[in-house]
C-alpha cells in the first residue's frame, strides 16, 4: 500500500513510458486577434497594484508583470489556454461547452460566473499566484504613505516593488497544489469489511466484465474507512485529453453523423455513501484522460483543474487503477481547524481484492496505469485551480506526440 496526499495524492506505478517532446503544434483554427496595445495593458494590469494591496515576485520586472497579468486575463476570460493556445472550442468542428450549455443548467450557470467582473478577478488572481506571483496586503501605515504619491512616484515605487525581494506586510503565496498530511486524518487506516463493485447502472456485479474491441477500463476507488468520512458521497469528472494540443478533447458537432462513439467524459458518482468501500469500473475509449474536478456531496461539479491536472493514460484491452478518493466533510484537524474535501490516494490492493470477490478475472487484468501532473486545457468552470499528486512526474511543457 501507498499512501500519498493531495489536495480538496500516488506512488508505486509502474514505469513512465518514454516521450518524445517537440514543440506544441500550432492550433488548427484561427487566433483570436489580441489588440490590446502594451500601454493599454500596463494600464489595465495597474488596477491590481493598489495602496492597499499588489503582486509580487522576487526578481521579476513590471513587464513581466503586464505579460503575465494580460495572459492570466485571456485565461479568465477563456479566449487562452494556460499553454497559450486557442482553446479547441472555438474551431468550428466543435460546439463550445459554454454554448452548448442549457440556460437553466450547469452550462448557462459556469457561463453566467465567467461573465461577471469579480469572478473573472478572482480566477486572475488564481493564475498569477499559481504562475509563481505571491499577494501582498500592506499595513496601514504602508498605505497611506502610497496614497499620497503622485502618479509617476506611485508607477515609479511599484516597477521596484512587484520584483522585490523583500516587501512589508502580509504575503500570500501559492507553494503547493496538494493537501498536506494532517495527523487527525488516517486515509492508510486498513479496510475492516468487504468493498461493493460496480460495473454500470443495472450491471450485476456478478456479470463477467468483457471489454469490446477497441475499448479499454478505468477503476477508482471511494474509501470510507474513517468517521470523518463515513456516509459521504462525491463526485470524480474525468475529461479526454488532447496530449498534440495540450487542451481537452471536445465531441465534433456530426459525431453522430460520423458514428463516433469516443468517450469525451465521465462523471463518476459514488453510488452508495455508506459503503467503507465501492470500486467502480468506467468503459473509456483508449487515450488519456485528465482528472477535471471532484467534489464531495450532492453539489454541482464547477471546479476546473485546468491550470493542471494528473492525467492518465489506459491502452486498448487495459484494467488501469486511477486511485481512491476519500471524501471528508468538516473533517477536525488537528490544528483545531475544520476539512473539507477529497483526499486521494493509492490502495491498489484492496480494489485488486475487492474485485477479486466477483470478477477474479477483472481483478488479475488490473494494473496501475502511470501519471503524470501538469496537464493544462482551457479553463472553463466557475473556479479555476490546479491539482497536484505528490511523488508523480510532471508532464513536459512541451508534448507533440508520446511513444508508447
Amino acid at each position: 500500500m501507498t499512501i500519498v496526499w493531495a489536495a480538496a495524492v500516488m506512488a508505486g506505478a509502474e514505469p513512465l513510458p518514454a516521450v518524445q517532446v517537440q514543440a506544441a503544434a500550432p492550433a488548427a483554427e484561427p487566433a483570436l486577434v489580441a489588440d490590446d496595445s502594451p500601454e493599454e495593458i500596463a494600464k489595465d494590469a495597474a488596477r491590481d497594484l493598489k495602496d492597499t494591496r499588489f503582486y509580487n515576485k522576487p526578481g521579476a520586472t513590471r513587464a513581466a508583470y503586464n505579460a503575465d497579468w494580460q495572459r492570466c486575463r485571456l485565461i479568465a476570460r477563456g479566449s487562452r489556454t494556460p499553454a497559450g493556445t486557442v482553446p479547441l472550442f472555438y474551431n468550428p468542428a466543435y460546439i463550445s461547452p459554454l454554448a452548448a450549455g442549457i440556460g437553466g443548467g450547469i452550462g448557462g450557470l459556469i457561463a453566467g460566473a465567467i461573465a461577471q467582473g469579480q469572478q473573472r478577478r478572482d480566477n486572475r488572481r488564481s493564475c498569477l499566484m499559481i504562475g509563481g506571483w505571491r499577494l501582498v496586503e500592506l499595513p496601514d501605515a504602508e498605505t497611506a504613505k502610497i496614497a499620497t504619491m503622485s502618479d509617476e512616484q506611485r508607477s515609479a515605487f511599484f516597477d521596484t516593488i512587484v520584483g522585490a525581494s523583500t516587501v512589508p506586510g502580509k504575503v500570500t503565496e501559492l507553494t503547493r497544489f496538494s493537501f498536506a498530511p494532517d495527523p487527525a486524518l488516517h486515509p492508510e487506516a486498513p479496510l475492516t469489511t468487504p468493498g461493493q463493485v460496480w460495473l454500470g447502472k443495472k450491471v450485476d456485479p456478478a456479470t463477467p466484465f468483457v471489454l469490446a474491441p477497441g475499448e479499454a477500463a478505468l477503476v477508482i476507488g471511494y474509501r470510507r474507512v474513517e468517521a470523518p468520512a463515513a456516509g459521504r458521497s462525491a463526485s470524480v469528472e474525468l475529461a479526454r485529453y488532447d496530449l498534440s494540443h495540450r487542451d481537452l478533447a471536445y465531441r465534433p458537432k456530426d459525431w453522430k453523423k460520423t458514428g463516433d462513439k469516443t468517450v469525451y467524459g465521465v462523471i463518476a458518482d459514488s453510488k452508495d455513501k455508506q459503503a467503507s468501500y465501492e470500486v467502480q469500473v468506467l468503459r473509456v475509449t483508449p487515450g488519456d484522460y485528465v482528472v477535471k474536478s471532484f467534489a464531495v456531496g450532492k453539489v454541482p461539479l464547477t471546479t476546473s483543474h485546468c491550470f493542471g491536472a494528473p492525467l492518465i493514460h489506459v491502452e486498448a484491452g487495459e484494467v488501469a487503477y486511477l486511485g481512491d478518493f476519500i471524501p471528508y466533510m468538516d473533517a477536525r484537524l488537528s490544528t483545531g481547524g475544520k476539512m473539507s474535501g477529497l483526499v486521494y490516494a493509492s490502495h491498489p490492493d484492496d480494489a485488486r481484492r475487492t474485485l477479486a470477490g466477483s470478477q477474479p478475472a477483472l481483478a488479475a487484468q488490473l494494473k496501475i496505469a502511470p501519471l503524470r501532473n501538469g496537464a493544462t486545457y482551457a479553463c472553463n468552470a466557475i473556479t479555476m485551480t490546479r491539482w497536484d499528486i505528490d511523488g508523480v512526474e510532471t508532464l513536459p511543457a512541451a508534448v507533440e506526440t508520446a511513444q508508447r
